[in-house]
């Protein structure tokens, strides 16, 4: 039982150290292009409160880490300790789904993005120069689609052809941007 316990705890660390890195995500379909979206909310895409990556993790680590106190530090028989551990390992589970139907969606749901700022910091190139305070095209690539907007410079200055931009916002469908060597020298 020691093993068992030992290899759930380790496995479910390993889901819980990777769900905190990436994140539960809801599924969102394309509808045109990122520049054209208003919102991506879907009741339907939310991700499930009870069967998701940080759920399976807190059933591994609560399930694993009582099965192996258990076992080790009691005389219990192996039967006992599994069913210790499998409450154990609902009780876990129950709590963090709790968690995330209680907090982690409702707040997602009330994040208002500000859907000038959705493209901020996406890498594009000047397809159609610019004069100086006028108006020319650029085109970026998000999730594997190529897309063309109207660029102007945030200073007014004009853009070159070929020229790499960071977009800063977009607004009324014209994208606001400026060099990548002035955003390179920042950083």
């Amino acid at each position: 039982m020691s093993v068992v316990a030992l290899a759930f705890f380790v496995t479910g660390l390993v889901l819980g150290v990777y769900a905190m890195l990436h994140g539960t995500e809801r599924s969102v379909a394309p509808m045109g292009a990122p520049h054209e979206r208003r919102s991506e909310y879907n009741p339907a895409a939310e991700p499930s409160a009870v069967f998701n990556l940080a759920s399976i993790a807190a059933f591994g680590v609560a399930f694993g880490l009582t099965g192996y106190l258990v076992d080790r530090y009691t005389d219990a028989s192996w039967m006992l300790a599994l069913v210790t551990a499998l409450l154990a390992g609902g009780a876990g589970l129950a709590l963090q789904s709790l968690l995330i139907a209680r907090w982690a969606i409702p707040s997602a749901r009330a994040d208002d993005m500000d859907p000038r700022y959705l493209l901020q910091g996406t890498l594009a190139k000047v397809t159609q120069a610019s004069a100086e305070n006028g108006t020319g095209a650029l085109v970026y690539v998000l999730d594997g689609h190529e897309c063309t907007l109207p660029v102007r410079s945030l200073d007014g200055a004009a853009f070159a052809l070929g020229a790499e931009v960071v977009i800063d916002r977009v607004e009324d469908g014209v994208a606001f941007a400026e060099p990548w060597a002035a955003v390179e020298q920042r950083l």
